[in-house]
């Protein structure tokens, strides 16, 4: 067998790309606007495609040898299939945050998301089609080029921003989890209840202290003394692999650290995966006590392991040997 120089490299944003790409294909890109073309009345397209669309970028699309629909929204095949709203502000390179801010768009974001026309907004699904057109126009008036594939490719493109962003809170979310079951692995002997988002414990002082994740911090340890909650420590996770973005990330685990503080907390936590320079990172975090890596504080064999544990567990007063 051959030998192994180099680590494997996991290409896990890939893999989570290609299923979710697989859905909303059939929802937003062009095998959902066939399938609703499909089940339509083809000269009630023809006729509103005629009526919305200025007749010379019509002209120049059909001399690819495309349909108009493909570029141009009409009110008929919007109305059919809502949720091809998505499939236009993709073509056109918008952002769900731009297109639906509340200078634009907003009234109409729950189509694309639940394929829903509310009554409200089903009156001025017209003037949404004509300005739509408008920016298909002006699309088409500048390139020299039309195909079938242009249109996946710009689409794509518009879509990889919007994929990122969903990985990178699912990677969040995972990071989390990560340390969730690091803490309920070292609270173990002194878990009263445990449930989705909280662990509570009973340390030695028979107090008890409930460790919670939420948003804002990520996790929260506070002890109950009597009728007092005494909050102990916050603690930020940023999970992410993109070290170009990490020190912006500690900024945000700064705001949330001096919340924290304003609440009560005594100690800072920030948990990250990329390695970083500590110096820099304390200028972005000046709150931040304590640095850990989320990786080093899953193994047992690591030293970071075994800081955090006694750490953790003199917060908790509680006794892990």
């Amino acid at each position: 067998m051959v030998s192994q120089r180099y680590k494997v490299l996991i290409p896990d944003i890939q893999i989570e790309f290609y299923y979710r790409l697989r859905f909303l294909n059939d929802r937003y890109l062009l095998d959902a606007l066939r399938e609703t073309i499909g089940r339509l009345d083809i000269r009630r397209v023809d006729d509103d495609l005629s009526n919305y669309v200025d007749p010379i970028c019509l002209k120049k699309v059909a001399s690819f040898g495309i349909r108009g629909e493909i570029f141009f929204p009409i009110p008929y095949i919007i109305e059919a299939n809502p949720r091809l709203l998505g499939y236009y502000r993709l073509l056109f390179g918008i952002s769900q945050k731009n297109f639906y801010s509340k200078d634009h768009f907003s009234g109409f974001k729950q189509m694309e998301d639940r394929g829903r026309i509310s009554s409200e907004m089903k009156p001025l699904i017209g003037d949404l089609c004509i300005s739509l057109i408008h920016t298909s126009e002006i699309l088409i008036r500048e390139i020299d080029a039309i195909s079938i594939s242009l249109v996946r490719d710009l689409q794509l493109l518009t879509l990889g921003g919007q994929l990122r962003g969903g990985i990178n809170n699912k990677i969040g979310e995972i990071a989390k989890q990560m340390v969730f079951d690091v803490i309920k692995d070292i609270t173990e002997p002194y878990i009263k209840t445990v449930k989705e988002d909280s662990i509570e414990i009973v340390n030695d002082s028979k107090r008890k202290v409930i460790i919670k994740f939420s948003g804002d911090p990520d996790i929260s340890i506070i002890e109950t003394i009597g009728a007092t909650n005494r909050p102990l420590v916050a603690i930020e996770i940023k999970g992410g692999y993109d070290y170009s973005n990490i020190y912006n990330r500690l900024g945000e685990a700064e705001k949330s650290h001096r919340t924290a503080k304003d609440n009560g907390f005594i100690e800072f936590w920030t948990i990250i995966r990329v390695e970083v320079d500590i110096n820099r990172a304390k200028i972005k975090t000046p709150t931040t006590n304590k640095f850990f890596n989320i990786n080093r504080i899953r193994n047992p064999d690591e030293e970071e392991y075994h800081i955090f544990r006694d750490l953790l567990s003199s917060l908790l007063s509680i006794q892990i040997n």
